[in-house]
């Protein structure tokens, strides 16, 4: 799981500035601390989408400090993130990997996007087109997180 390190700092001006470690340019500010979590992972997705559209190498998380607080990123835009990588390496384009998989680069390019809902076996076919395969890990949350009752989330 790519996990990177967040701080938040209170500003002179009563809001919180927000600043992921290890990706350049991740810093945003908020109103409060509560808000902090879901704008790191917000600026920590949209400046690697950023680093993604400028064919930048993604940087690896650095590890955070004894309880440093953490974004997250969550499965699906993590996988995206490493096709995008074997794409890099491997020097495979849009357009070669629609090839490969008997699509059209827009499909592609909706699969890189890291903000839009991609099916997760669509994700594991353009993986397996360049080699690689997906694995999931799943473990107990955090402390003082609920890991065995009901989340508060519903399904569909």
């Amino acid at each position: 799981m790519l996990s990177y390190p967040y701080t938040v700092t209170p500003d002179e001006n009563g809001t919180f500035l927000v600043v992921v470690a290890g990706i350049p340019g991740a810093f945003t500010a908020c109103r409060s601390e509560d808000e902090a979590r879901d704008m790191a992972l917000d600026v920590a997705l949209t400046m690697l989408a950023a680093m993604m559209d400028d064919a930048e190498d993604i940087p690896a998380p650095p590890d955070p400090e004894p309880g440093q607080a953490v974004a997250d990123i969550p499965p699906v835009p993590e996988m995206k993130l490493a096709l995008y990588q074997a794409m890099r390496r491997q020097g495979v384009s849009q357009v070669r990997l629609a090839a490969l998989l008997g699509t059209d680069p827009k499909s592609v390019r909706r699969l890189l996007d890291l903000f839009h809902a991609s099916r997760w076996d669509h994700l594991e076919m353009a993986l397996e087109a360049l080699g690689y395969r997906a694995r999931v890990t799943v473990e107990p949350m955090g402390v003082g997180k609920e890991t065995g009752g009901a989340t508060g989330r519903a399904f569909a």
